[in-house]
């Protein structure tokens, strides 16, 4: 990958003090490369430091008919990129199914609407949680170097392109402490 900077989504997974079941949460990047989003990864995990590992990860550089591209230059129109966590249920199963969707909208309400078309079969559809992504990265500025902002723009659709395997980061990080 070159040295342009792309939002990176990371699926992450690990233990918490008094878990009978290993967390995930998704979380989100700057970086060149999934690999220089190690450490901002490290710094945002609330887990037990040694747990943690990654299980999916992908530059996303598409999403909701826009391209999704990373600028120290704020971005001029409403439209945002959100990242909607969705719940709901099967009676065969004895957990709680989830779906993770980008949608680009103006508001909250409007990508809530939208990415609850993805789980209409489900028994008992709901929302999770909603995030405004450049507010996400915006908070964490400070681990990116420098301010970033999201920019969206009307493309054509492209498939989010991930990489799926187990990765023990939170491990990597406490060899390269001790030397």
């Amino acid at each position: 990958m070159s040295n342009t900077s792309h939002l990176f989504v990371f699926y992450v997974g690990g233990m918490i003090k008094g878990c009978h079941v290993e967390l995930h949460d998704m979380r989100f990047a700057i970086g060149a490369s999934a690999e220089d989003c190690w450490d901002d990864l490290r710094a945002q995990w609330w887990g037990e430091p040694k747990s943690l590992h990654l299980d999916a990860w992908g530059p996303l550089l598409h999403a909701d008919g826009h391209d999704v591209t990373v600028s120290d230059q704020p971005a001029v129109n409403d439209d945002r990129l959100w990242f909607v966590n969705l719940g709901g249920y099967d009676p065969a199963q004895f957990t709680e199914l989830h779906r993770n969707v980008f949608v680009v909208a103006s508001d909250a309400q409007a990508a809530k609407k939208k990415a609850m078309e993805e789980i209409r079969g489900w028994a008992s559809p709901h929302k999770d949680n909603v995030l405004d992504i450049d507010a996400v990265v915006d908070v964490a500025a400070t681990l990116f170097n420098g301010e970033q902002h999201l920019h969206l723009s009307p493309g054509p659709p492209k498939p989010f392109r991930f990489k799926t395997q187990y990765v023990p980061i939170g491990r990597m990080a406490d060899k390269a402490s001790r030397g």
